[in-house]
């Protein structure tokens, strides 16, 4: 199985660089067994640039294409690793020339890596023979050599494609879970809402520090342990077990001394996020009284 990747930013390097070294491991147990068992190897790079095709091939020891009609040509399986704003555009491309008979898509199976895309970007592939897969890691990529180590993967599409991008990832030892097209938005708000809100509640945590005295230094230094301490009860207990402070206990007192410290949209992200967590405190705490606490964050002005 030869592997291209249409796109050269940091998504298709990361995966390249982490695939690249499942290359090497079938390559030398085929090796040991006399060229039986299946192979796997990176046929290369093409972007827009062609410098970063050229960087990426040289990355991943393979090679660096003038156009993506090339990456088709010799490739089993191509990831358009592209913004998502243009993978739409991208397949379009290569649909149009297929149908034409320009480029050979019969067979081979077309993959993105976008978290609110899925596999119905692809559209008309069953009509030319191809398969489409949408596989995304449920990790933030922020440079061009993200390790994928661990990381969970979810892939919706064409049994045929999620069987092939099953078989890669496994053998790297990655968990890799079927998502149905539908849930995709909603998913990719999920994990959006792990990665990304939570920054913004950190920092909200952060100003309000800073107007004590602190600076944004000493304040992330002084959250750091809370922060990590948290993050991993939630990991090994769940949210239930993890949750402490004053909504678990119930203390409506102490919840409406914080509102009054916080005005604006501030003061209403706090109040419904404190609804969201009673929901969690009633799981952890049945038989607990959470009516004093209900009915304060029921109002929106203190």
């Amino acid at each position: 199985m030869k592997a291209g990747f249409i796109g050269a930013g940091k998504a298709g390097c990361s995966l390249g660089r982490y695939l690249r070294d499942l290359r090497l491991k079938e390559s030398a147990a085929a090796d040991e067994n006399s060229g039986a068992g299946r192979t796997f190897e990176l046929s290369g790079f093409y972007s827009k640039t062609f410098e970063h095709s050229k960087e990426a091939a040289d990355d991943t020891k393979s090679a660096a294409f003038s156009n993506f009609e090339q990456v088709i040509s010799e490739s089993d399986i191509i990831f358009i690793t592209t913004p998502d704003r243009v993978i739409g555009e991208v397949w379009e491309t290569i649909r149009k020339k297929g149908e034409q008979g320009e480029l050979p898509v019969k067979g081979r199976i077309f993959c993105h890596l976008s978290g609110s895309l899925s596999s119905e970007v692809f559209r008309g592939r069953k009509e030319l023979g191809a398969f489409g897969c949408a596989v995304h890691p449920m990790q933030a990529i922020s440079s061009r050599d993200t390790d994928f180590s661990g990381t969970f993967f979810t892939a919706d599409g064409d049994a045929e494609a999620v069987a092939a991008v099953k078989e890669l990832l496994s053998q790297k030892g990655n968990p890799v879970s079927v998502i149905e097209p539908s849930c995709k938005k909603k998913y990719h708000m999920a994990a959006s809402t792990a990665s990304n809100l939570v920054v913004g509640l950190i920092q909200m945590a952060l100003d309000a520090l800073e107007e004590c005295g602190f600076s944004q230094d000493t304040a992330l230094a002084m959250l750091t342990p809370l922060i990590e301490g948290n993050v991993k009860n939630i990991c090994e207990k769940g949210t239930a077990a993890a949750l402490t402070g004053p909504v678990e206990r119930g203390d409506a007192e102490t919840v409406k001394v914080h509102l009054q410290q916080l005005t604006g949209e501030r003061r209403e992200i706090y109040r419904l996020l404190s609804r969201q967590l009673m929901g969690v405190a009633r799981v952890k705490n049945e038989t607990r009284d959470y009516s004093n606490l209900e009915t304060l964050l029921e109002e929106k002005d203190q």
